[in-house]
């Protein structure tokens, strides 16, 4: 006689999928930026929507060698000067564009 053969359920996987920290404060980074939705980046690495949102919220995050070796007054002032580079190359930006508009409408 033959035995009966039953199915066995497999359990579904118990055990959430290890992101190593360098990935999960890239992506977290990514997240507070801008760069990537919340969603989109537990697609990518296959994890709960909800895991990827502890990490933008944790406090946690890369640190660069020049803010360990650097005085921080020198940090704050290079970020002013990069900021300052920013809001002058868009200042420019809109002084072209405005400046292209008003040659227009000079010619029409």
């Amino acid at each position: 006689m033959e035995a009966a053969k039953s199915p066995v359920a497999v359990p579904a996987p118990s055990r959430r999928r290890h992101v190593h920290l360098g990935e999960r404060l890239e992506v977290a980074a990514r997240v507070r930026s801008g760069a990537v939705s919340l969603e989109a980046a537990a697609r990518r690495l296959r994890v709960d929507a909800a895991e990827v949102a502890s990490w933008v919220a944790a406090a946690e995050r890369a640190v660069t060698v020049d803010e360990v070796l650097v005085p921080q007054d020198v940090l704050r002032l290079t970020r002013r000067a990069q900021r300052l580079v920013a809001l002058i190359e868009a200042a420019e930006a809109a002084i072209r564009a405005l400046g292209g508009e008003l040659a227009k409408s000079v010619r029409a």
